[in-house]
């Protein structure tokens, strides 16, 4: 998810007495080949450009790690990771 977003959402929610509702964060999207045969059947793929600016490098571990506790720390509930 974007930084800090998941602070925002639990806040919000928590403001409106909704502190039982859980929060599943988007925590890391790799950019992989197991796309590719999905998009191609349903005729989804790209228009332009690709979409690997906004997904993790699947060799940089690290960063993931990093993402995953930064949700957590603003009150994810569950982590969600797609390769």
């Amino acid at each position: 998810m974007i930084d800090a977003r998941v602070g925002g959402i639990r806040a919000a929610l928590d403001a409106e007495g909704f502190q039982n509702v859980y929060i599943m964060s988007y925590t890391a999207k790799y950019a992989s080949s197991f796309y590719g045969p999905f998009r191609e059947a349903l005729d989804s793929n790209p228009r332009f450009g690709d979409k690997k600016t906004y997904q993790i490098d699947p060799a940089n571990y690290r960063e993931a790690l990093i993402e995953a506790r930064e949700d957590e720390s603003e009150g994810a509930d569950i982590l969600l990771s797609i390769s």
